[in-house]
């Protein structure tokens, strides 16, 4: 192959570009992922909003269901006190009386309840005022890091096309049958086709080559692969 030595160089050129694009384009990835992360990790902080506001809802069922007890036990007292003066003995009057008196201490207790789910309520509400002020401050600085990741995706975007560009004009140059060999390799050895050769072994598998294959690199006259791993080798001067 004519001129092997300066193909050689713009593989290894090309390597360096398309290292570059790799790792760009994996961020490009990994950006949606960070903002769901982000949306994950806000989520998980409500919750405990949710249990102080649900603890709320229940106390405030509970208080409605003591109203009405104590309201239907008020009825019963207004419904005996009117049949009072209908009873004909003493001892049907005593007992009416010992009935109501028993409902009316019942509804003191009843009274207790409401008063101090009232005072629960009022102690949640507060926590849920803390914690909404908590969240307020979290969603703020959610929508920075928000800010910051749509900027660097961005960023990294615009630098992924300068770099495919400066990419294009460089394959411009490279032989196209070794451009052909170069591009099926780094598809198969994630984004690493050409390696140097250092030690006397290779740097994409690290498994020591043989010194006629070293020696075959050196003599410039084809491309090398390494027998272990096929990607493209090269001595560096």
């Amino acid at each position: 192959m004519e001129n092997l030595e300066e193909q050689v160089k713009l593989l290894v050129e090309l390597q360096a570009l398309d290292t570059q694009i790799f790792k760009r384009e994996k961020d490009l990835v990994d950006m949606p992922e960070n903002l769901t992360r982000l949306d994950e990790l806000f989520k998980s902080k409500m919750t405990n909003l949710k249990a102080l506001e649900d603890s709320v809802k229940a106390l405030q069922v509970k208080r409605k269901d003591r109203e009405n007890d104590l309201s239907t036990k008020e009825d019963s007292i207004k419904k005996l006190q009117s049949q009072l003066y209908q009873l004909k003995t003493n001892k049907e009057y005593t007992t009416m009386q010992g009935e109501i008196a028993r409902i009316k201490a019942d509804n003191s207790l009843i009274e207790e309840d409401i008063l101090k789910i009232f005072d629960q309520v009022d102690v949640e509400n507060l926590k849920i005022a803390k914690e909404k002020e908590f969240l307020k401050g979290e969603e703020v600085k959610l929508n920075e890091e928000k800010r910051k990741v749509e900027e660097e995706t961005k960023r990294i975007g615009a630098e992924v096309n300068t770099l495919k560009t400066q990419r294009n004009a460089l394959t411009e140059k490279i032989d196209k049958k070794v451009l052909a060999k170069y591009d099926r390799i780094i598809k198969s050895k994630d984004g690493l086709a050409v390696v140097p050769v250092t030690g006397g072994s290779c740097q994409g598998c690290f498994r020591i080559l043989p010194s006629q294959v070293i020696h075959e690199i050196r003599m410039k006259k084809d491309l090398v692969v390494c027998e272990s791993c096929a990607r493209i080798l090269y001595i560096e001067e």
